[in-house]
């Protein structure tokens, strides 16, 4: 089964499950008692299924301990880009550790179909300031040095993350860059 198989499978049963659920407990409420509120598919859909710790940093000890160990809100983490791609309609898969030589961190590589997504991030947005003012944000490489890209890099930047993304698809490009610059990841409501 392809990834994408995979996660249509997991977000039926789930959302099978859920009406499932709701059937059994009467007629759905909203947090204010009203009656006749749907409940939203997309949140139980999704706490249903642990991030991926692709950083291999923390073990995984199951839906609780991973959605504690994701903040909802603040700096980027690897599980809230994920979460943002895939709410964006990607399915982004980890292909190992981003492109080195540009950035003193580690970074992460997905795939996003045909193109590739490197994604930096930094303890805090101080940080990253520093780090990008240290390169060529047009060709993505330090000032003194040969550029690791295979094709011209978008170069993308939200608080604490830097992207690169390698496409040379206009429409791909401009997806994932409002899917990282529609602001930080904010609280659940």
């Amino acid at each position: 089964m392809t990834a994408r198989t995979v996660r249509v499978v997991v977000f039926s049963a789930s959302f099978i499950a859920l009406i499932g659920c709701e059937g059994e407990r009467g007629s759905p409420q909203d947090s204010a008692g009203k009656q006749g509120a749907l409940p939203s598919a997309a949140a139980p859909a999704a706490s249903t299924v642990a991030p991926r710790d692709t950083t291999g940093s923390a073990n995984q000890t199951g839906v609780a301990g991973a959605k504690a160990a994701c903040a909802s809100e603040g700096e980027w983490q690897q599980c809230s880009v994920e979460k943002r791609l895939t709410d964006a309609g990607f399915v982004p898969v980890a292909k190992g550790a981003a492109a080195r030589g540009v950035f003193d961190i580690p970074g992460t590589q997905y795939a996003l179909g045909p193109a590739d997504l490197h994604v930096y991030i930094f303890p805090s947005a101080r940080e990253r300031e520093a780090a990008v003012a240290m390169i060529d944000t047009v060709t993505v490489a330090r000032r003194s040095g040969a550029s690791p890209w295979s094709m011209p890099p978008t170069f993308i930047t939200s608080n604490n993350l830097v992207a690169v993304l390698l496409s040379d698809n206009g429409r791909l490009i401009e997806r994932v860059q409002l899917a990282i610059t529609a602001g930080l990841p904010s609280a659940a409501h």
